[in-house]
């Protein structure tokens, strides 16, 4: 009971921060935004047919296209604004919960209740990850109602988009609390989870790189332990990858046409297949190894907390 308590005491603490409402207010304009757009087979309506872009880049035999709607969803929706702004933010919200319990008079009291630190420690952290999952419920769910009743669209799928960016998040903010607990500093824990963000992108890159370029394999030690670091680290770029895929999703290279170089076809082929490649893993694969790097970091988190002397 006292460890729930802790729970919902780290949410409501959060509600008084002006982000939340920042976030919100983000959710309501984004979703109030789409649903002044609607693709038709025309093309595009704009401020209920105040505006129309003629054409049929996104329609097939005179209809629009589902899969077209489902890669807006998950590509720019879903993964731009959800995914990468809203992420930033909460990251920045939620940096300071374990700084501030750390304060001199606050921990005193926090320590003295009949409550292990270990637990102490995870009620904050779970307090946090409801944090995003209220908001990424508010704006899944807004956007959805939208791309039905406006777009035309029902993708029941597309609703995944909740549980897979509360995962992204996670995997920054285990790294956002561990430096938190050994620093005690919100900045630095900010700059290091943003900085553990592109070095979790940037290890995926380079591993679509080297499968797109064969000759880049040519140092096995290198393409082994690229490969190994990639499964090691939480794949924060795949989560787009599941969603378009469980909202079958048109594939970014089916959008953009054909290349006119043959140089350019060869690549986009490489490429095409690389992510084939991806999509074939399965999800238990794909997320349970980055799960296993977020329990890590917070067992860590948790130990470190524990021994620390107030």
């Amino acid at each position: 009971m006292q460890f729930w308590a802790l729970i919902v005491d780290s949410f409501r603490a959060s509600l008084d921060r002006k982000i939340f409402w920042v976030i919100l207010l983000i959710s309501l304009v984004v979703a109030g935004g789409m649903f002044c757009i609607a693709f038709e087979p025309r093309g595009i309506n704009v401020l209920f047919g105040t505006w129309v872009i003629t054409t049929d880049a996104f329609t097939v035999g005179g209809e629009v296209r589902p899969d077209f709607i489902a890669s807006v969803a998950t590509e720019w929706i879903m993964d731009n604004i959800l995914g990468w702004l809203a992420v930033i933010l909460a990251l920045i919200a939620t940096a300071d919960f374990l700084p501030t319990l750390m304060q001199p008079g606050v921990i005193e009291v926090a320590v003295s209740k009949p409550l292990p630190r270990w637990q102490l420690f995870l009620g904050k952290y779970i307090g946090s990850l409801m944090f995003f999952f209220v908001h990424a419920v508010i704006f899944v769910g807004l956007t959805f109602l939208v791309l039905g009743f406006r777009w035309g669209a029902w993708i029941p799928a597309y609703l995944l988009s909740i549980p897979l960016t509360v995962l992204l998040f996670s995997y920054l903010y285990c790294v956002s609390a561990l430096v938190a607990v050994i620093t005690r500093s919100t900045i630095t824990a900010i700059l290091l989870a943003l900085g553990a963000w592109v070095a979790f992108a940037g290890v995926q890159l380079l591993g679509d790189t080297m499968e797109m370029y064969p000759q880049w394999q040519e140092s096995r030690a290198l393409y082994r332990g690229v490969q190994v670091a990639r499964w090691a680290v939480p794949k924060t770029q795949d989560l787009t990858l599941l969603a378009r895929k469980w909202t079958a999703a048109a594939s970014p290279f089916d959008m953009v046409g054909t290349a006119e170089k043959p140089e350019d076809q060869d690549m986009m082929e490489r490429a095409r297949q690389a992510e084939q490649k991806r999509l074939a893993l399965s999800p238990i694969s794909l997320i349970g190894s980055s799960l296993l790097f977020e329990a890590f970091i917070v067992v860590l988190a948790m130990w470190r907390f524990s021994r620390l002397d107030f």
